[in-house]
């Protein structure tokens, strides 16, 4: 909603900036440690999200100590995954979410990651390198800044199996630290990570110089 501005001869200047309507939340309490864990894998359809997941998943598994793995798979990359599919993830000890790597898509990615934040359950939401900053944009928007996006390359969907168990490699580190690392120190490390200085607009700079 554009918000007026007063001016000196009494007429009305409206900033496009509008109210950020979403309170903001914090990011949930991360896991001490993944072994005995229980997670889930949301696949939002993306190519390749099947087998990045699984092989990080595997990962996890061999090296961490993760007890069971949960898949759950949205019927399309937009809009939002299901309430009912978002209570079985909430079930989990932490959640991974991929994949990000166009505009709808991030921002739902994203949406699936806020959410499951709030609900407490940490989570580990991909976006491919070239939609990061849109990722994080989004976070914003939704309230919870601090969300922590695990990033991969760009793009996902053309690569092949190989060069999808490499990144899966690549990134299992970036999982584990989002999922077990201490939560205020996540918050402090990934808010405005992945914007830059000059993406950012102060109110004082949106305004018309009239």
């Amino acid at each position: 909603m554009p918000v007026p501005h007063d001016q000196s001869d009494g007429g009305f200047l409206m900033s496009p900036l509008g109210v950020r309507l979403a309170e903001r939340a914090p990011i949930a309490l991360r896991l001490k440690t993944l072994r005995g864990a229980r997670i889930g894998l949301l696949d939002n359809t993306k190519k390749n999200a099947d087998r990045l997941l699984a092989a990080v998943g595997a990962i996890l598994i061999r090296d961490h100590g993760v007890a069971e793995l949960i898949s759950r798979r949205k019927i399309s990359s937009s809009p939002a995954a299901p309430d009912e599919m978002i209570d079985d993830l909430a079930r989990c000890d932490a959640v991974i979410n991929a994949y990000g790597d166009c505009g709808s898509c991030t921002s739902w990615c994203v949406h699936d990651g806020v959410t499951l934040e709030k609900r407490g359950v940490p989570t580990a939401t991909v976006n491919s390198d070239a939609f990061v900053v849109l990722g994080q944009q989004e976070a914003v928007a939704l309230g919870v800044p601090g969300l922590p996006i695990v990033t991969v390359p760009h793009p996902m969907g053309d690569v092949s199996a190989e060069e999808v168990e490499r990144r899966a490699a690549a990134m299992a580190a970036q999982v584990v630290h989002v999922l077990t690392g201490d939560a205020d120190t996540l918050e402090t490390e990934y808010t405005d990570r992945f914007i830059d200085e000059s993406d950012k607009f102060t109110r004082s700079e949106m305004m018309c110089a009239i």
